[in-house]
């Protein structure tokens, strides 16, 4: 979309199932405006070196956009907010609201003050309630100039989803997320189901198992009838765990999977 805008667009190849920074270092340059990529890659659960990829874009002072929503809510996104411009999630996925509606966006203090909202509405003005009898709108000073009408029936829903992070408190979430993603890809290593290598770090609760030459329908038919909803995708299949999860569910899947 942004080509036809007049826009060059560089795009950085998958390399072992996600970006590699040197390859995005390669394509940049002081003529780069901005570095856009997802925080965890969908299809292969790669989690990309947010930080790398931050210092290149900050040397030859670009922006950077990460798309967070196979993130969010699944791992830590603290440790990297102070060192991208822009991070933007929904709220479905890993914060757990299935009937989905809202989305979250955090904009750094210094990006704040450079960008104008080109859809700025009436909760973007400094006082909201005056702002649309006119004739003039003074935009809020504070990053509620980005905001828009939220939708009710989503907020609700995530006002009770996102409970369950009080409840329990992220950090004993992230860990049992980690603990569970090292149950899931020791038990397939053990009958020989060999999840996509990565390294630790670009690990996240994502795991994707290449499919080879299994019928994906078949597949997901089979797991389904046992209880173990997975996805396919770009010639994997797609197991995606939570804090709710447990090991019996990693159980199950596995002898599925020894089964088929």
């Amino acid at each position: 979309m942004l080509e036809r805008k007049g826009y060059e667009i560089r795009q950085t190849p998958f390399r072992n199932g996600g970006l590699e920074p040197n390859d995005i270092e390669e394509l940049s340059d002081y003529g780069t405006k901005l570095i856009a990529f997802s925080a965890v890659q969908t299809a292969s659960g790669h989690r990309s070196d947010i930080s790398s990829i931050a210092e290149i874009a900050c040397k030859v002072e670009a922006m950077t956009f990460v798309d967070g929503a196979q993130m969010a809510g699944a791992l830590s996104i603290a440790p990297y907010l102070d060192k991208i411009d822009v991070f933007a999630t929904s709220d479905h996925k890993f914060l757990l609201n299935a009937a989905r509606g809202m989305g979250y966006c955090y904009i750094s203090k210094i990006l704040q003050d450079r960008i104008v909202p080109t859809n700025a509405g009436w909760k973007a003005g400094a006082v909201p309630l005056e702002s649309f009898f006119g004739p003039n709108m003074q935009l809020s000073q504070t990053a509620s100039r980005f905001d828009n009408p939220i939708s009710w029936l989503a907020a609700i829903g995530d006002e009770a989803a996102l409970s369950l992070f009080g409840l329990f408190g992220v950090d004993a979430v992230y860990a049992r997320n980690i603990d569970l993603v090292r149950a899931l890809r020791d038990r397939l290593a053990e009958i020989g189901q060999r999840p996509i290598e990565l390294p630790a770090a670009n690990q996240s609760t994502i795991v994707a198992i290449p499919l080879d030459d299994a019928d994906p329908a078949l597949l997901l038919n089979h797991l389904q009838k046992v209880g173990v909803i997975c996805s396919a995708r770009d010639g994997n299949l797609r197991v995606a765990v939570h804090f709710y999860n447990n090991f019996d569910d990693i159980d199950r899947l596995v002898v599925a999977l020894k089964d088929w």
